[in-house]
């Protein structure tokens, strides 16, 4: 890292700069001048005031990343600058050390949104900064070193004072006529003209072009260096970012009167000038990324950039394809890539020399200097949550953003989150657009329910795949078209247990279920990752009984399609084969060129993949996400099974999808068996809003670790009494229910509980994270506190 000192103080060790300001300023005075606030890079919540020194006045910006002396010891700590002020203050305030100059400054909107994530979702601010700008990018990963040459300026020309290697200034006893007569040396040539090339290029050029222009050696340079007449600067300067290599396409057909109405109601809102949240709500084929491209084209020729997000790095893949296929400056950002590709990417973002930025959910912090527009394609997923602090919504992170930007953000999906769709009955800055029909009038698939129950009685032996989905599937394959099996269950079998007492084989660090994967012939815990060989008798020691696998995975979907149909082509697609990006590009892209039949996968096959020559979808069970304890799990087995169920037909073949259930009746199955969103949203709302859970109110949820069980249920009861004070003291509108044990109750060798508060809205939520942050409420003695405002999921 590049710093820059500050003289004598910055060159002492800590202990004797504190001997040494303890000397001088036992009796602080009052001055005026610069005073910076910053954030530490620390665990710490609150922001620390350091005056600026005057060497360092010109850099310490707003967004700058500085060192500043922390703690007694005065110890140096990185931070970020939050605000510069002329201010009041005790010659005993401590200076910043340094500026890191290497680092460009957070951009200004971009460190007022790192603001608001901090206090929303109560998570340290220096720390939340820090994640900002991605570690390869402040490094610089992938950059390259350039060499400058500038000429030193003197009194008279270089070309006239450069003197010839070995001999000096002429000499006292040469005459002048004589130095005149004689003739130039070739190095007095060269330098004239490396002189002549600076000159032309405004004293300072780049090391390998000033040798060509000048038609030199690196060698004649280091003469003048060494001389005093020219010096050479080392700068790191970002690479060109790799530009997807994709063949121009636009497709021929035209926009439809929906997609039209669509595209003219973003272009009214960005036409104002202002905020606004557009829901682009379609039908699943009922071309919203038309939409979106039309509009990003407008955003485009009026000089701006777009940020597209998606939920899963498969749809980035595709995504990305496509829209490379239409855009000139395309860039990603995704976990897949490598220091260097990030490095290279995020500068050219924040150079202004990329259009649309295209990725997952930390690509709503893309540096866009020109940001006109923000798309949330299939904003209901759950994905858009992170799990890591700090655990922001990126869905609701780019609606602040665009909100602090003055730009319009689209959030587009076939069944949008019951907060958004809340939103659009309660906010006047959310407008909605439909997309009631499928492109090109295309029909809907035909759903057809299957009750497992029925298929068990009537069906000898073990079969996960019902006669309705194989006699489809076969119907399918043998017509030359493509299918797609989701399972949202990987592994082989969902767990192993004894027949004969009931006893269940669980992770000896977490209390779950181990799951049987067939790829390795191990149990695995996918929590923590923990891998064992599975038990042929079961370890009871009062028992003799042999373990059974039981339950389903996709790997046993995939074993048994490779049983029921000889010779059919299919790959799978879940977590435990897609490690890399490459992998996800590499099955997408076979799967589009028809190199294999039925693609096999978990959630991450449901959403947003658009093949045409699919017309057959498989739900192999509609039942894990009901099977959840979660007040979500109705609004999720609904997305689920529409979304995947609108994967089929979007050819002119038609298409079908059977969806297998043990819960026919139930009414969040039958609303999406029919693809009644709206009448599904009505009811669901109606239930939240009678047990006051959200979006008819807001949740937050905190989470207490720790190896030892008495003391974490102890400490768990004190902060949840702690809370409850604060609320009532403040008189904010909430209710912090009793400490509990947590749905999955040891993870990772931790017992874990839980303290669930509800809040009336947004507002309180701020204002409650505000006074427990005050007031130290949410520290504890325990191993671990996790605190996630707006949760997705609560196990």
């Amino acid at each position: 890292m590049s710093l820059r000192h500050d003289g004598i103080m910055g060159a002492m060790s800590p202990r004797k700069r504190d001997r040494f300001t303890g000397s001088l300023l036992e009796k602080p005075t009052l001055e005026r001048g610069p005073v910076a606030t910053v954030a530490l890079l620390r665990p710490v919540d609150k922001p620390y005031s350091y005056r600026v020194p005057a060497e360092l006045a010109a850099t310490v910006k707003p967004g700058a990343r500085v060192r500043v002396p922390f703690g007694r010891s005065g110890a140096p700590a990185d931070a970020i600058c939050l605000a510069v002020s002329e201010g009041v203050w005790e010659t005993s305030l401590r200076p910043i050390l340094s500026v890191d100059e290497s680092s460009e400054p957070i951009p200004e909107r971009l460190l007022e949104l790192g603001q608001w994530v901090s206090r929303y979702y109560a998570a340290h601010l220096g720390r939340t900064l820090d994640l900002l700008v991605p570690r390869a990018a402040r490094r610089k990963s992938g950059w390259r070193k350039v060499r400058y040459v500038r000429i030193v300026p003197t009194q008279e020309s270089a070309s006239s004072k450069v003197s010839e290697p070995g001999r000096g200034t002429p000499a006292n006893d040469e005459s002048a006529a004589n130095v005149k007569k004689r003739r130039p040396s070739a190095f007095a040539e060269k330098a004239s003209r490396i002189a002549s090339a600076l000159t032309a290029a405004g004293g300072r050029m780049e090391l390998v072009a000033l040798c060509s222009a000048a038609a030199c050696s690196t060698a004649t340079i280091q003469t003048l260096v060494r001389r005093g007449r020219a010096t050479i600067e080392i700068e790191r300067e970002p690479q060109e970012a790799a530009a997807p290599v994709v063949e121009r396409h636009e497709p021929s057909f035209s926009l439809n009167e929906d997609q039209q109405a669509a595209v003219e109601g973003i272009e009214s809102a960005m036409a104002g000038g202002g905020f606004s949240v557009q829901v682009l709500f379609g039908v699943t084929g009922s071309g919203k990324t038309e939409v979106y491209v039309t509009a990003i084209r407008r955003v485009i020729s009026a000089g701006r950039q777009a940020i597209f997000l998606v939920p899963e790095i498969a749809l980035t893949t595709q995504t990305i394809t496509r829209l490379a296929a239409r855009f000139d400056r395309v860039a990603t950002l995704h976990s897949g890539l490598s220091d260097v590709e990030r490095s290279r990417a995020w500068s050219a973002i924040a150079r202004g020399e990329v259009d649309v930025v295209i990725g997952t959910r930390s690509a709503v912090f893309a540096p866009c200097p020109r940001l006109g527009l923000i798309v949330v394609d299939e904003e209901a997923e759950p994905s858009y949550k992170s799990q890591a602090s700090p655990r922001y919504h990126a869905r609701d992170v780019a609606v602040r953003r665009a909100s602090l930007e003055g730009v319009v953000c689209v959030l587009g999906s076939a069944t949008p989150s019951l907060e958004t769709w809340q939103n659009l009955k309660t906010r006047a800055h959310y407008k909605l657009l439909r997309l009631p029909r499928r492109v090109g009038d295309l029909p809907m698939p035909q759903v057809h329910l299957v009750d497992m129950h029925e298929e068990h009685h009537a069906r000898g032996g073990v079969h996960l795949l019902s006669r309705e989905m194989e006699a489809r599937l076969a119907a399918t394959l043998n017509q030359g078209q493509q299918a797609v099996i989701l399972l949202n269950r990987r592994g082989y079998a969902s767990y192993l247990h004894c027949p004969k007492c009931r006893y269940v084989a669980t992770c000896p660090r977490c209390s779950v279920r181990m799951v049987f994967h067939q790829t390795t012939g191990q149990v695995h815990c996918h929590y923590c990752l923990n891998r064992v060989n599975p038990p042929v008798q079961c370890p009871m020691s009062d028992c003799d009984g042999r373990m059974v696998r039981f339950g389903l995975g996709t790997q046993r979907v995939e074993e048994e399609l490779a049983r029921k149909f000889a010779g059919v082509r299919a790959r799978r697609m879940d977590s435990d084969v897609m490690q890399r990006a490459a992998d996800y590009a590499e099955v997408l892209s076979a799967f589009e060129r028809r190199e294999f039949d039925v693609l096999v996968g978990t959630q991450m096959i449901a959403k947003g993949l658009d093949f045409p020559f699919v017309s057959f979808v498989g739900v192999v069970s509609a039942d894990t996400a009901l099977a959840q304890n979660d007040f979500r799990a109705e609004e999720r087995t609904f997305q689920l099974v529409l979304q995947v169920a609108g994967r089929s037909g979007r050819g002119f073949a038609g298409g079908h999808a059977v969806v297998q259930t043990f819960a026919k009746d139930n009414e969040a199955v039958q609303h999406a068996v029919r693809g009644d969103y709206e009448a599904f949203a009505e009811r669901e709302l109606a239930s939240r809003r009678r047990n006051h859970l959200p979006p008819a109110t807001r949740m937050v949820r905190i989470v207490l670790a720790d190896q030892q069980a008495s003391k974490l249920a102890k400490e768990s009861a004190a902060m949840a009494d702690r809370l409850r004070v604060i609320l009532a003291k403040r008189n904010i509108g909430g209710t912090v229910q009793p400490a509990r044990e947590a749905p999955i109750a040891r993870l990772r060798d931790q017992y874990r509980h839980e303290i669930v508060m509800v809040f009336s809205g947004g507002d309180a939520v701020l204002a409650a994270m505000d006074a427990f942050r005050a007031e130290g409420a949410l520290r504890s003695a325990i191993q671990s506190v996790v605190v996630d405002v707006d949760p997705v999921s609560l196990q």
